[in-house]
């Protein structure tokens, strides 16, 4: 959809000249994904040690597909194929599923999308659950992935994410009193 391909902009530069070329590939990737998957392979072979920058990248891929404010079937199959060839497991993928999710639709259990959210249960201790945020946090930091040189739009939904986070965690510990 057009929002998706305004978010993909937003998200990734690149050159006037190269728009629609880019346009055409996110386009039939949605349809065909045996290409996207080579991309993919490619790109975690450059980047297999550089574990942050790969969740950035799945991030921002659910970001596009979310854009629309639908997040299709074939969507998701494509986003699992590429988080399997990342070598992200099932758990960090629904956690990042579920904090675009919390982005773009309102919650009947707030509570309950708060623990996806974190990638915990309710029936863990706070203080794993604590733990667990914590690792978030330094994870998602605005600062440390600066510091990797990552693009201000990257840092930028690095910030959301980190708002996600935070009120989930605010959410949960509220909820323990």
């Amino acid at each position: 959809s057009e929002e998706e391909i305004r978010t993909f902009k937003k998200l990734f530069e690149f050159s006037k000249e190269d728009e629609g070329g880019i346009s055409k590939i996110f386009n039939a990737a949605k349809k065909d994904i045996s290409d996207l998957k080579l991309v993919a392979k490619q790109v975690f072979e450059v980047f297999q040690d550089e574990r942050s920058l790969l969740l950035e990248l799945l991030n921002s891929l659910f970001a596009i597909a979310y854009a629309d404010g639908h997040f299709h079937e074939k969507e998701k199959s494509m986003l699992l194929e590429i988080s399997e060839i990342f070598n992200i497991n099932t758990n960090e993928f629904n956690r990042i599923n579920n904090i675009n999710k919390s982005k773009n639709k309102n919650e009947i259990d707030k509570l309950q999308n708060s623990y996806e959210i974190l990638g915990v249960s309710k029936n863990w201790d706070f203080d794993q659950i604590k733990k667990r945020y914590n690792e978030l946090v330094k994870e998602y930091h605005p600062d440390r992935l600066q510091g990797m040189g990552l693009p201000k739009d990257f840092v930028e939904l690095a910030n959301d994410k980190l708002r996600i986070i935070n009120a989930a965690y605010n959410e949960i510990k509220t909820s323990r009193k």
